[in-house]
């Protein structure tokens, strides 16, 4: 059996922004988001990319929050992850925004995983091709 790329799943991740250091935060979202890129199984979406766009042109929460909802349905999944750097002995896994996430595709009946194993399992079962 084969596996068909064109039905690669999104994968949304859901992990601490505000809560904790920021900088470390963003970083382990695009630390995330590239392992998952480079494991070739999802196509991930890091929302803390927004942290960017909001250094350059300022918004309010709000504003944030209310693009991230917008988008959730267009997404596959949910990886909810920690913040963590070992090296700097930095943990932060508490999160509202990430919570509230979760429970909304929970209630769009989308997988939620915390896993990478688990998730690329389910990933491999949609792209698996006879």
């Amino acid at each position: 059996m084969d596996l068909d790329k064109s039905k690669r799943p999104v994968v949304y991740i859901a992990s601490p922004y505000t809560g904790g250091d920021v900088g470390c935060n963003v970083h382990v979202a695009c630390t995330l988001f590239d392992e998952f890129l480079q494991d070739g199984m999802v196509w991930p979406v890091a929302p803390l990319w927004t942290h960017l766009q909001h250094l350059i042109i300022p918004r309010g929460y709000e504003t944030w929050i209310e693009y991230d909802r917008a988008l959730l349905p267009r997404y596959d999944a949910c990886f909810r992850a920690s913040a963590v750097i070992s090296r700097l002995n930095y943990s932060q896994h508490e999160s509202s925004g990430a919570d509230g996430e979760v429970e909304k595709f929970k209630e769009m009946g989308k997988p939620v995983f915390t896993s990478k194993n688990e998730m690329y399992r389910w990933a491999k079962e949609l792209m698996l091709v006879e």
